[in-house]
C-alpha cells in the first residue's frame, strides 16, 4: 500500500494543496515580489516583443562579421530613424485630425443625439425595443454624469496620475536596456548553457529542444502578427481615403492596434469607423463596412496564410475558446497573451507526454 503509485499520487496532491493553502495565508511575505513583478511585467513584455522583431536583423549583421554590440547599436539607430520618419511624415496629419476631432466633438455629439432621437421615434425601432424601458434622454444623461464623475475622480486623484506617469517613464527607460541585454545574451547561448550546467543528467537535450521550439514559434507569431497588423492598418487607411472618411489615419491606426487581439480585434477596431461613417450618412457607413470587410477578407485569406502560415497548428474554434477563457480570467491582457501562452503550455505538455511515453516503453 505504502509503495503504490495511487498512494504516492494522493500524498503529492495533498502536499500541493497544503502548500497553496499555507501560501494563501502568508500573502504579506510575497507582497514585495508581487509589487516588483507588477512594476517590471510590462517592461519585460514589451522588450520581449521587440526582441522577437529585432533579433533577425541583429543576427543578420552579426553573421556578416559585425560585432554584436555594434549590430545592436545599428538596429537601435535604424529604429530611431524610422520613429523620427514616422513623426515627421504622419505626425502633422495626426495633429490635424486630432485638432479637427476636438473641434467637431460637440457637433458630433449633437448629431449623435439627433440621430438617436430620430431612431427612437421611428416605427421600426418602436417594434423592436420597449421605449418605456429605453429612453434616449436618460441614457444621454447617464453617460454625461458618468463622464463628469470620471473627470472629477481623475482631477482629484493627483497621486494616482503621478504614480502612473512615473511608472510609464520607468517602463520607457528600462525597455532599451532590457532589449539590449536580451539581444546581446542571445548570441552567447546563455540559456542553453545554463540548462546544460544545471539540468539533471539526460534531461538537458530535451529541455533545450523544448526551449528552441518555443522560441521558434513565439518568434514566428510575434513577427507575423506585427506584419499582419501593419498591412491591415495600411489597407484600412487606403480604403478610408478612397471613400472620403474623416479621421482616416486615426481610425486606421486604431484598427491596426486592435488587430493584435485574436478574432475580437477586427470587430472592436471597426466600431469607431462605422460610427463616424454613420454620423456622416448611412451610405458612408455602408462604404466603411465594405472597406473593413474587404480588408479583413484580404487579411484572413491572403496576408495571414502567407505571413503566419499554419505554424501554430490551432483551429479557429480552438483559438476562439482560448480567447474567451483567457478574457474571462485575465481581461484584455489575457486575450492578447492567450495564444502565445497557450502555445508555450502546449509545447511543454507535448514534451512531458513524450517523455512519459518513452519511459513506459522502456519499462515494457
Amino acid at each position: 500500500m505504502w509503495d503504490s503509485k495511487l498512494f504516492k499520487t494522493g500524498i503529492g496532491i495533498l502536499l500541493l494543496f497544503s502548500i497553496i493553502y499555507i501560501g494563501s495565508q502568508i500573502t504579506f511575505v510575497f507582497q514585495p515580489l508581487i509589487i516588483a513583478f507588477e512594476a517590471l511585467f510590462f517592461s519585460f513584455l514589451i522588450s520581449g516583443a521587440l526582441f522577437y522583431i529585432t533579433f533577425p536583423f541583429v543576427d543578420w549583421l552579426h553573421n556578416r562579421k559585425v560585432p554584436r554590440p555594434a549590430a545592436i547599436g545599428i538596429v537601435y539607430i535604424l529604429f530611431l530613424g524610422l520613429l523620427v520618419l514616422f513623426v515627421l511624415t504622419l505626425g502633422p496629419i495626426l495633429q490635424q485630425e486630432f485638432i479637427k476631432l476636438a473641434e467637431s466633438m460637440p457637433e458630433k455629439i449633437v448629431e449623435a443625439r439627433t440621430f438617436l432621437k430620430t431612431l427612437e421615434e421611428s416605427a421600426f425601432f418602436a417594434q423592436l425595443v420597449d421605449l418605456e424601458a429605453l429612453n434616449i434622454d436618460n441614457i444621454a444623461n447617464q453617460i454625461a454624469n458618468s463622464v463628469s464623475r470620471a473627470i472629477t475622480q481623475i482631477a482629484t486623484s493627483v497621486a494616482y496620475i503621478l504614480d502612473f506617469t512615473a511608472n510609464l517613464f520607468i517602463t520607457i527607460v528600462i525597455i532599451p536596456f532590457l532589449l539590449y541585454y536580451m539581444l546581446k545574451e542571445k548570441g552567447r547561448n546563455t540559456l542553453p548553457g545554463f540548462v546544460n550546467r544545471n539540468a539533471p543528467h539526460g534531461y538537458a537535450d530535451k529541455i533545450n529542444s523544448a526551449l528552441a521550439e518555443m522560441n521558434r514559434l513565439l518568434s514566428s507569431y510575434v513577427q507575423g502578427l506585427g506584419i499582419v497588423c501593419l498591412c491591415v492598418g495600411i489597407l484600412a487607411y487606403i480604403g478610408f481615403q478612397i471613400i472620403g472618411l474623416e479621421y482616416a489615419l486615426i481610425l486606421s491606426i486604431f484598427i491596426m492596434i486592435t488587430n493584435v487581439i485574436p478574432f475580437l480585434g477586427p470587430f472592436i477596431g471597426a466600431i469607431p469607423a462605422v460610427f463616424v461613417g454613420l454620423l456622416e450618412s448611412p451610405l458612408l457607413m455602408f462604404l466603411v463596412i465594405l472597406v473593413i470587410v474587404a480588408v479583413q477578407q484580404l487579411e484572413s485569406l491572403l496576408i495571414s496564410p502567407q505571413v503566419m502560415g499554419r505554424k501554430l497548428a490551432l483551429s479557429p474554434l480552438a483559438i476562439i475558446l482560448i480567447v474567451l477563457v483567457a478574457g474571462r480570467l485575465g481581461g484584455l491582457l489575457g486575450i492578447i497573451l492567450a495564444i502565445p501562452v497557450f502555445t508555450v503550455l502546449k509545447i511543454i505538455a507535448a514534451h512531458i507526454y513524450e517523455y512519459i511515453q518513452l519511459n513506459r516503453e522502456k519499462d515494457l
